[in-house]
């Protein structure tokens, strides 16, 4: 059976990790809800997602509720599907969890009013987020880099963070800090020692 993109969209009042995210996702699929809130959100989500996005790209039909909606597509979905979904969940201030797959880690985008909690968090170019990350988020997501996926940032609870963006003209990888420092890197285990011990640090 081909590999499908499986995600779930449900209101959260403060960040949670990918692995609360996996559990939650998981929850939800089993038909356990009494933990997920009712939220006005989600109700337009479900319209108009089924709305904006073509039958046809559906791999199984949308599964919506009051208080979450499961989303099903083929593995090889339009890539401005996806941002639409994305764009979507958080114009109604929810989250967008991808289940993770064979091929694919589980992904998390939360919406830009979670994002004004102060707790640690790492982001990617591609939309990729992590709040309070681990080493192997950090690891994870620095792996993940490539001439398409250029940028990643780690903030920490004091308002610090580092940045890391692949150079062209060097085939290299930059690293800055907020306080000035930066350093360039041919190896992204470098980048992710550095982001890890720069997260510790704090």
């Amino acid at each position: 059976m081909a590999e499908l993109i499986e995600a779930g969209v449900w209101y959260e009042a403060r960040p949670i990790t990918v692995e609360q995210g996996v559990d939650r996702y998981e929850a939800l699929r089993r038909g356990d809800s009494e933990w997920a809130i009712v939220d006005p959100g989600i109700e337009r989500f479900d319209r108009e997602v089924r709305e904006g996005v073509d039958p046809a790209q559906w791999a199984e039909p949308v599964v919506g509720a009051s208080t979450h909606v499961l989303l099903t597509l083929p593995a090889d979905a339009p890539a401005e599907t996806l941002h639409f979904i994305h764009k979507l969940a958080d114009e109604c201030e929810l989250l967008c969890f991808q289940r993770p797959g064979r091929h694919q880690p589980a992904a998390l985008w939360q919406p830009r009013r979670l994002l004004r909690v102060p707790v640690p968090r790492m982001t990617t170019e591609d939309g990729s987020l992590a709040h309070h990350p681990t080493g192997d988020d950090i690891r994870d997501f620095i792996g993940r880099l490539d001439e398409d996926n250029t940028t990643a940032e780690l903030w920490r609870e004091d308002g610090a963070s580092i940045r890391v963006a692949f150079v062209p003209a060097q085939r290299r990888w930059r690293v800055s800090t907020t306080d000035g420092s930066s350093s360039e890197q041919d190896d992204l285990g470098r980048v992710a020692e550095q982001f890890q011990a720069f997260a510790a640090s704090s």
